[in-house]
């Protein structure tokens, strides 16, 4: 539950906000950033409320299907403007799709978020700004919060860990085909040279993106991890054990919950949105 001084006690996971009215409503505005010379759109939730508002940046995974915004009207309910984009090369912004790419899209839009525009225009609490981040939008969230010291509230959501992946694969190369087919219903929504470069990208990387290599940064986060026990894109075998395996003995606060769902928790909504609710509400 939510409740400000003056204002009415609700559920923003399951209920409407009775307290937004006509003045300063809550709304939904497209935008763009520019990356690179590469215009990057996106969809920014403005909190119903005047004055500044914290801000979440939620990163998404490979396109597909899922773009949670049923997490960011959540948020949204509960307090926080939240900005969503699309990674260069999928989903018409411009430029070519790659895991760099993406990763530095998202220190791009924290970097926007930061700025006296998204302060002046969107209301942006930029002393205020936490990640949300799915699939590969997890590993994005954890990877950029530890080139901002300033940012400490993450939360990942069936995060990849790239590097440990790319490790992988390196060794298994049926695994490798076995991915590159998997991969292969959603290339058409990225501009890119072939599934098989995006996970030769991987490998190239294992070691600046494997996420137990940066523990000492991670140790200052305040962290929850959330994954799928049914998960066959980010299996928690690769993806979660390991990380939480190292990361729980310098980080004994960080959260790490297992639900009963697939990759995209699609017959748990609800109760994983009622974790992260809970969890930003400390």
């Amino acid at each position: 539950m939510t409740m400000a001084d003056n204002k009415r006690p609700f559920d923003p996971v399951t209920q409407d906000d009775p307290n937004s009215g006509e003045k300063s409503p809550s709304s939904m505005s497209p935008l763009f950033f520019m990356n690179n010379g590469s215009k990057v759109l996106g969809t920014f939730f403005s909190a119903a409320g005047e004055g500044l508002h914290p801000t979440i940046l939620l990163l998404g995974g490979f396109p597909g299907n899922e773009v949670n915004f049923d997490i960011a009207h959540m948020l949204r309910r509960q307090g926080f403007n939240v900005f969503t984009f699309y990674a260069r090369g999928s989903w018409g912004s411009e430029g070519e799709y790659s895991w760099k790419n993406l990763v530095d899209d998202g220190a791009a839009a924290i970097k926007f978020l930061q700025s006296d525009l998204a302060k002046e225009k969107f209301f942006v609490d930029v002393s205020n700004i936490s990640l949300v981040g799915h699939s590969m939008g997890g590993f994005s969230a954890l990877y950029n919060s530890i080139r901002f010291d300033e940012i400490k509230n993450i939360c990942a959501i069936a995060p990849f860990n790239a590097g440990m992946f790319g490790q992988f694969l390196s060794a298994n190369y049926q695994v490798k085909l076995y991915a590159i087919q998997q991969m292969q219903p959603a290339m058409d929504f990225v501009k890119c040279d072939s599934a098989e470069s995006l996970l030769n990208e991987l490998n190239d990387n294992r070691k600046d993106w494997n996420l137990v290599n940066h523990l000492e940064k991670l140790a200052t986060k305040n962290l929850l991890v959330i994954s799928a026990k049914y998960d066959s894109i980010a299996p928690m075998e690769l993806h979660h054990i390991p990380f939480e395996a190292k990361l729980k003995p310098v980080n004994p606060n960080s959260e790490f919950v297992i639900l009963e769902a697939g990759h995209s928790f699609s017959d748990k909504r609800i109760e994983l949105m009622r974790l992260i609710s809970d969890w930003f509400n400390k």
